[in-house]
C-alpha cells in the first residue's frame, strides 16, 4: 500500500491471486494502516496514506469492505516448506517463527527499532539479521536498499520500487533473485535508497534483470 498512483488496483491483484490460491500474502505495516483507517480508528495521514485514501474514495463501499476483510484476515507471517522457509514484512527472530502473539505480529510488521532517529528523522532499526542463527531462511523487507541483501541466512528484498529503485523476487529454493528496474520514481524518499551501504555478500545466489519495468505494488516471493 501507499506511494504508488495504482494503489486499488494492487489491491484487486492481490487479493484475487489469493483467492485464486496462486499466491500467499503477508501485511506491512502500511496494510495494517490502512485497515485501522478502514474501521475508524485515528491514524496519521502520512507516507502515502492520503493518496490512497484518494484513490480510494471512488470505490464503491462493497470494495472498501472486502479490502478491510481482506486485510484483517491476513497472518503476521508465513513458515514454509517444513520450516525451512520464513515470510515477513520486517522479518522474525528464530523463537518468533511459527508462534502467534501481540509481540510476534508486531515484530513481523514494524520490526525493532533502536530508540534512536537518524539525520533524516526516520527510526534507526534494530538490525536484526545481524544476530540470526536460525534454521529457516527469512525472507523480509520493509526497509528499502539499494541491493538484495544476503545476511545469516537471511535475504531483504525490498529494494525500493516505487523510489526508483527495483521490485525484487526471490525464487526459492535456487536462491535466485530476479530484479525487475522501476518504471519511473514515483515518491521521493526521504533517505536515499543508498543510505546504508551492504555489507554483506551475495556469492550464494544468481541474480537475474529484467528489461521490463515494475509498476509499483507488493514485493514478491516466488
Amino acid at each position: 500500500m501507499d506511494r504508488g498512483p495504482a494503489s486499488p488496483q494492487v489491491l484487486r491483484l492481490v487479493m484475487s491471486m489469493v483467492r485464486d490460491g496462486t499466491a500467499l500474502c503477508v501485511p506491512g505495516n502500511h496494510d495494517i494502516k490502512l485497515l485501522r483507517h478502514l474501521n475508524g480508528k485515528n491514524v496519521t495521514i502520512n507516507h502515502g496514506l492520503a493518496e490512497t485514501l484518494a484513490q480510494l474514495e471512488p470505490e464503491p463501499e462493497a470494495f472498501k469492505s472486502e479490502v478491510r476483510r481482506f486485510l484483517d484476515g491476513l497472518v503476521s507471517h508465513y513458515v514454509l516448506d517444513g520450516g525451512k522457509l520464513v515470510v515477513a514484512h520486517a522479518g522474525l527472530t528464530e523463537e518468533m517463527q511459527g508462534r502467534g502473539s501481540g509481540a510476534v505480529r508486531a515484530f513481523a510488521l514494524f520490526g525493532e527499532s533502536t530508540g534512536e532517529i537518524d539525520e533524516f528523522g526516520l527510526p534507526v532499526r534494530y538490525e536484526w539479521a545481524r544476530e540470526y542463527r536460525g534454521r529457516a531462511m527469512v525472507a523480509f523487507g520493509h526497509t528499502p536498499v539499494p541491493d538484495a541483501e544476503w545476511l545469516n541466512n537471511t535475504i531483504e528484498l525490498d529494494t525500493g520500487c516505487v523510489f526508483g529503485g527495483r521490485l525484487t523476487a526471490l525464487r526459492y529454493p535456487e536462491r535466485e533473485l530476479v530484479a525487475v528496474p522501476a518504471a519511473q520514481v514515483y515518491c521521493e524518499p526521504v533517505r536515499p535508497l543508498n543510505y546504508r551501504r551492504s555489507t554483506t555478500s551475495s556469492t550464494d545466489s544468481v541474480v537475474r534483470e529484467s528489461e521490463q519495468p515494475a509498476e509499483p505494488g507488493a514485493k514478491a516471493w516466488w
